[in-house]
């Protein structure tokens, strides 16, 4: 297939707003659905947002405000090991119909998204990696995907919310033009003051996938012991669910309460924030517990180790050794005072690095180069 002329366009729609074209693999619930909302809520009046999900699931559209100008639709992809001519095509198509100033595709998953563009509308664009799946690390990547980015994304901008994602890019997939964002979150939306009560909640907010390994926190849970009562919440969906209930093993005070589309809400119930992921790269979801003024214990993957307070790092322990884990997890449950202390530390710090106005400010110039070049 030979690639067509670029197609050219008036800026803006009828009312001069800048036109977004999203292609999310999926849009359940997830770190980049709630980057885009949140970011989407930063840019405010002056831009219209089209999402298209190719795998039909837009439930993470709950995070996004009823006043956004936002419409969505499902590109039915046909599955297939390698890449289709026949998604190409539609996309190709899809993305004429949307008629976007900017297209923004997202991860390995969207990229007959980012061939369809190359091949046809030639729309600005940016491609977003936001890590792996299951059997995936910075570390130890599928070499036909390096390959595959290597060579489809070669021409894109691509956008990476880590320091560990920019080296990979950079150097491992070869991609010339490479923009580092840290993610941005609406700070003052994660504060609240949490009652005294006679138990420990330990928390975690994410989807329920097999590199969460939440079965390292559940195990860590049930090994610890504490003077006082603890309860772990692991607030989230996914295809692990059914697993991890079974490694809860009946246990009452391990509970599962499902998606939120109000996370400080979650957030405010904790005492305690915890990862136990194999990999990451700058999870929000940790962004919003130092928001929200909690200590983390974490497996150190990512960029989790430079992200949390000084105070903080003696609890991200090495990936691995569980056991430092536990004892991590029972030194923040037996001691209200250091609790206070760190979640403090870890406030203050994403006040300053992690906000909203921040992350949106860097996209208004990325979209103006964009434009410009």
């Amino acid at each position: 297939m030979t690639e067509s002329a670029p197609h050219t366009h008036k800026q803006g729609d009828d009312r001069g707003n800048l036109k977004l074209l999203h292609v999310f693999p999926s849009f359940a619930f997830g770190g980049q659905q709630a980057r885009l909302a949140t970011l989407i809520d930063g840019l405010g009046d002056g831009y219209n947002h089209h999402i298209i999900t190719l795998d039909g699931d837009f439930s993470a559209k709950a995070m996004i405000s009823d006043q956004a100008q936002v419409n969505f639709a499902h590109f039915a992809m046909k599955k297939n090991s390698a890449i289709s001519f026949s998604n190409i095509r539609g996309l190709m198509n899809a993305i004429r119909t949307a008629n976007p100033d900017i297209l923004c595709t997202y991860n390995w998953g969207s990229i007959e998204a980012v061939i369809a563009n190359r091949m046809g509308p030639k729309i600005p664009s940016l491609h977003f990696e936001d890590g792996f799946g299951p059997g995936e690390t910075i570390e130890n990547q599928s070499q036909k995907r390096i390959l595959g980015r290597r060579f489809f994304l070669r021409n894109s901008w691509v956008i990476v919310p880590s320091h560990g994602l920019e080296k990979a890019a950079r150097e491992k997939w070869k991609i010339k033009k490479v923009t580092r964002v840290e993610n941005g979150i609406e700070n003052d939306r994660f504060t609240s003051t949490r009652a005294p009560r006679d138990f420990v909640m330990i928390g975690s907010v994410g989807s329920l996938r097999p590199e969460k390994n939440y079965r390292r926190l559940i195990a860590a849970f049930k090994k610890i012991e504490t003077s006082g009562e603890k309860r772990l919440a692991i607030v989230g969906v996914g295809p692990e669910h059914d697993a991890l209930c079974e490694a809860a093993g009946g246990d009452n005070k391990i509970t599962f309460p499902g998606q939120t589309p109000a996370p400080e809400k979650e957030f405010a119930k904790f005492d305690i924030f915890a990862l136990s992921s194999d990999t990451e790269q700058a999870p929000i979801s940790l962004m919003e517990a130092m928001a929200a003024g909690l200590p983390v214990v974490s497996t150190n993957v990512g960029d989790i180790l430079e992200m949390v307070s000084n105070e903080n790092q003696p609890y991200i322990m090495p990936l691995g050794n569980d056991d430092a884990y536990c004892e991590a997890l029972a030194t923040l449950c037996s001691s209200p005072a250091l609790r206070q202390k760190i979640g403090e530390a870890n406030r203050k710090k994403a006040a300053r690095l992690f906000s909203q106005e921040r992350m949106v400010n860097q996209y208004k110039e990325i979209f103006s180069k964009l434009l410009n070049n």
